[in-house]
């Protein structure tokens, strides 16, 4: 029999193109008819393909329920983050909706407002365990008092430092920015970077300059104030003194991964998930994780996706009867390590005894996330924040020509 995860993984989003694909196998003697009579419910994640490290957890996440579930069948469809949400709003726009979404946790507000998600608040009261999800992390799926997600994990960034380089040098990790500054140049010798942090065009690339921000006490979506400027001129520094790579405003969180598990960097700002895979990837590293830096705040930005119901639901209870058994206890203690995630829930038992998930651990309790209307918007600021570091660092505007224009262009996308 065709295994289960090759299935879901080439399935396409249409019950069209699922029909399809299994009366072609059932002509080659490739399906069994007890697959014809199950029932299917269908999930959109952007993790990955089941043999990716962030893929792969979930699909094995989804073959346990199934395994539990005798009759169901759970097609997931891998969309690569970039193009999930225009996706998902277009199959909205066409009636095609999956029963499921996991989408970004701050994109949450946005959808439902668009129309693209169920309310779920009568099935969260008769749950009754909204009290176990942590504060900021919940906060993300309430959209006008009513609950239209719930958390699925939460991860946080902090900084990953090649112990052996420190070492070398004699240095500590950063506790300010400023000794972020130093230690970065001290750190840098032509050959390497001292610190790698993603800048990559839109909602990822602005992930440093927020934590930048927050660090000074700033709000984020007032980038024309002391924080923002201060936050600009500080990644301007860096890349100009060759501590930080003028390259680093083509990096995802992947690129920077790799910029330092090869020794091209000697830390690097990333969330919770590179901690298996440096160990798999690059098991000779030496490397360890420290605390954020603090100016006036040691925040961190919450990385949350959150499990949906669809409006285009066929099957909205066997889609509930999936996220319920997501969020066991017992069963995110098995899944999360493996993700390299954070329970986004304060009852998840720890299985793992890791003390890089516990510096984590610690990070998440100082998360921040957007609330109100710069939830709903929270997309479109992080691109403009994003721009103005592009433009500062590049020298094709001033710092402070990069603040105001980026204020600008957020106070219109709030006030719309």
């Amino acid at each position: 029999m065709t295994d289960s995860r090759y299935l879901r993984a080439h399935r396409g989003g249409s019950a069209a193109v699922a029909l399809a694909a299994m009366v072609a196998l059932a002509s080659c003697g490739g399906a069994e008819s007890s697959q014809e009579s199950a029932e299917t419910i269908t999930l959109w994640q952007y993790y990955g393909d089941p043999s990716s490290p962030t893929g792969g957890p979930l699909y094995d996440f989804i073959d346990r329920y199934e395994q539990e579930n005798d009759g169901v069948e759970v097609e997931v469809r891998f969309i690569p983050a970039a193009d999930f949400d225009r996706t998902l709003l277009q199959a909205a726009a066409g009636g095609d909706l999956p029963d499921i979404a996991l989408i970004n946790a701050f994109d949450t507000a946005a959808m439902a407002e668009a129309g693209v998600l169920q309310d779920l608040s009568d099935r969260v009261t008769e749950w009754g365990e909204a009290d176990a999800y942590l504060d900021t992390g919940w906060a993300t799926t309430q959209v006008d008092g009513k609950t239209y997600g719930i958390p699925h994990v939460a991860d946080a960034y902090a900084i990953y430092y090649n112990t052996a380089m420190f070492a070398e040098a004699g240095l500590q990790p950063p506790q300010t920015w400023d000794d972020m500054e130093t230690v970065a140049a001290q750190l840098s010798d032509g050959s390497r970077a001292g610190l790698a942090v993603s800048g990559i065009e839109g909602v990822e690339g602005s992930t440093g300059l927020v934590i930048r921000m927050l660090a000074a006490g700033g709000e984020v979506d007032q980038p024309d104030s002391d924080a923002g400027r201060e936050a600009l001129e500080q990644f301007t520094t860096l890349t100009a003194s060759g501590a930080l790579s003028e390259g680093f405003l083509t990096w995802t969180e992947d690129d920077v991964k790799n910029q330092f598990a090869q020794s091209q960097a000697a830390m690097m700002i990333n969330s919770a998930t590179y901690v298996s895979i440096l160990r798999e990837e690059s098991p000779d590293l030496q490397w360890d994780v420290a605390l954020l830096p603090a100016d006036e705040e040691r925040l961190t930005y919450l990385s949350a996706e959150n499990l949906t119901i669809t409006t285009g639901s066929d099957d909205p209870d066997q889609a509930w009867d999936l996220i319920e058994f997501m969020q066991q206890p017992d069963q995110l203690a098995e899944y999360l390590p493996a993700r390299n995630k954070l329970p986004a829930r304060d009852d998840v038992p720890d299985t793992t005894d890791d003390p890089a998930r516990a510096v984590f651990a610690d990070q998440l309790a100082k998360a921040w996330a957007p609330q109100d209307t710069l939830a709903t918007k929270s997309g479109e600021v992080f691109t403009f924040l994003q721009q103005a570091l592009q433009a500062a660092v590049s020298g094709a505007a001033t710092v402070d020509a990069a603040a105001s224009q980026a204020q600008s262009d957020v106070d219109e996308a709030l006030a719309q």
